[in-house]
């Protein structure tokens, strides 16, 4: 990274706050500048003064208000490029939507594991936003029963000895990616990870709808977890 990340941090456990500060330092930028604030409105006035390219925002929260959304905003208006995340042990679906669609990066319980922290914060730093897997499930539960409310998809047999059985046709390959798929894993991630070309994560993401006899994604997660494919 050529420019000193800049980290602001918002975190009202002084223990907590350290931890995350180490973090930082020993495991992701060293030469990293963390800046400790006590609120959004406090940023919000050195923003206005000091513009860098390269900054994360921390902040650790509660429970969201309007004036958190819009101080949020403020802050994106500020600077386009600056990264945020979120984290917290209380927010609804239609929050995360919301902080997603205003430009924070990621969203993620504040019992989350050191590696798994490290791991956020790089993917945040090279543009990808993530999710933690409770706030995950919370969104895949909510989309299937929004779908089943609405009748919008017609599955056949979810039966487990049928859908063990279209399992047992996958090839190694297609299960590994079916795994990543569950995980919410974009096709981008998919393809890094396993370091396939974007078309060849594609071509088995359909061959595992074929097999599974379903017509999107979605029916393809709820039919792995159904049958137990899928551990949550």
């Amino acid at each position: 990274m050529n420019e000193k990340l800049q980290v602001y941090t918002i975190i009202n456990n002084p223990i907590f706050s350290e931890g995350i500060e180490n973090l930082m330092l020993t495991k992701i930028s060293s030469d990293a500048k963390i800046v400790r604030k006590e609120n959004l409105q406090d940023l919000i006035k050195i923003k206005t003064e000091v513009k860098n390219q390269s900054e994360l925002l921390i902040y650790d929260v509660v429970k969201f208000t309007n004036k958190d959304f819009n101080h949020l905003l403020h802050l994106m208006t500020l600077n386009a490029d600056f990264k945020i995340l979120i984290i917290t042990s209380n927010i609804n679906i239609s929050d995360v939507k919301l902080l997603f669609e205003i430009g924070v990066m990621g969203v993620i319980n504040n019992n989350i594991l050191s590696d798994q922290f490290i791991d956020f914060v790089e993917k945040i730093l090279k543009g990808n936003k993530v999710l933690s897997r409770e706030y995950w499930n919370l969104i895949v539960e909510y989309f299937f029963h929004s779908v089943e409310n609405n009748d919008l998809v017609k599955e056949k047999t979810t039966d487990l000895e049928h859908d063990v059985l279209l399992y047992t046709d996958l090839t190694n390959r297609e299960k590994e990616i079916l795994g990543y798929i569950c995980d919410g894993k974009s096709t981008r991630e998919i393809s890094e990870d396993l370091f396939l070309s974007l078309h060849t994560v594609e071509t088995h993401r359909r061959k595992i709808l074929n097999k599974l006899g379903v017509k999107n994604t979605a029916s393809m997660v709820k039919v792995a977890i159904k049958s137990n494919l899928y551990a949550l």
